[in-house]
């Protein structure tokens, strides 16, 4: 491990300030099919080999926006030709923000180290993790692993999840559910059980991720922006209640008028939504989906699926807890179902700004 230094950013075994060109690194390699699926919050990462990788370069420019930041990096190879490599980051700004991973961080014209994974379908695209900068400082991209090179870092497992004293004064406030719901954290209240058929495994299997709708910024439906790793609000509208995503800007309407019959309406990719209310929580019945994916990685869905979403309010109101369960016999042997703690932080609410990396 590298000790925080200012002179000399890399190691003292290796050519100060060189840009290098692309190197395999022989270490312990985490498998990228045990990550979580809230990593693919654009797109899949199987186009990614297992590998950890370093480039060193210059930086050229930021992208700060949802649902992934970004960076543009100048490598010089040894015979002296020059790349510029796409790092695509696992996180939004919103999510490196709460781990201490700030804009300010990333100074373009400074010489940055980058290790993660090299795409194996797109040339000079890499999955960045950790971002080793010439203060010595160490940006984790990651909320599931721990600093590479640095005793002094930002981001990473040990700061990924919200300080739950921090919350607002919310009874004070009394907004109930109307408010900015930000989630707890990676890994607080987080609950997956997606038994996928036989048939769905196989789709997933021969999935194009560069190509897929998602990673052409083309808008999902439901369920797929309700399972993001991301903040969502809630508007009162009387008789319909608006949830909006940071995920694409999604913006749904749920009808709270029952007397409505669900087959009479149209299908669409979001479906059509009734709500109401037990005690408080809001329950939430969306049927006549007709988007054909359950996922970013191609899993198929039917237009028969049904989908229930229970939305429970703490007596303090500061904490919201998110139970979903996803009924289709041609994506799930059984139902399946996802859960999230989301918290009222007062947090800024960022919604999609879509890069085709």
């Amino acid at each position: 491990m590298i000790k925080s230094r200012r002179a000399g950013f890399l190691p003292t075994n290796t050519e100060p300030r060189k840009l290098l060109s692309l190197r395999c690194v022989l270490v312990s390699f985490i498998s990228l099919t045990l990550l979580p699926l809230t990593l693919a919050a654009h797109h899949s990462r199987s186009e990614f080999a297992e590998e950890i990788s370093e480039v060193t370069g210059e930086l050229l420019k930021v992208y700060w926006r949802n649902p992934h930041a970004g960076l543009d990096v100048r490598i010089t190879n040894e015979d002296g030709s020059k790349e510029v490599w796409r790092i695509e980051t696992y996180g939004s700004p919103n999510l490196f923000s709460r781990m201490g991973v700030k804009r300010e961080h990333f100074i373009v014209g400074e010489q940055i180290r980058v290790a993660g994974n090299v795409s194996t379908r797109r040339p000079h695209h890499l999955l960045g993790r950790n971002v080793l900068f010439e203060s010595g400082m160490e940006a984790v991209l990651n909320a599931s692993i721990e600093p590479r090179w640095s005793q002094e870092h930002v981001g990473g497992s040990d700061q990924s999840d919200v300080d739950l004293s921090k919350v607002v004064d919310a009874a004070s406030e009394n907004l109930k559910i109307f408010r900015v719901w930000s989630i707890a954290g990676r890994a607080v209240g987080v609950r997956r059980h997606f038994p996928y058929t036989d048939s769905a495994r196989a789709a997933m299997a021969v999935w194009d991720p560069v190509n897929s709708p998602v990673a052409q910024c083309q808008e999902p439906g439901m369920p797929v922006p309700m399972y993001q790793p991301l903040s969502f609000v809630f508007t009162d509208n009387g008789d319909t209640i608006n949830l909006q995503t940071e995920y694409f800007g999604t913006v749904r309407t749920i009808d709270m008028d029952d007397t409505t019959d669900p087959e009479s309406q149209p299908a669409s990719h979001l479906g059509y939504s009734v709500g109401h209310w037990e005690g408080n929580s809001l329950v939430v019945e969306t049927s006549r989906i007709n988007y054909p994916y359950f996922n970013s990685a191609g899993a198929p869905m039917s237009e028969d699926v049904k989908v229930t979403e229970r939305f429970r309010l703490s007596e303090d109101q500061t904490q919201l807890a998110y139970h979903l369960t996803v009924v289709d016999p041609l994506t799930f042997t059984e139902p399946a179902t996802s859960e999230r703690l989301y918290v009222a932080l007062g947090a800024p609410f960022l919604v999609l700004d879509c890069t085709v990396f």
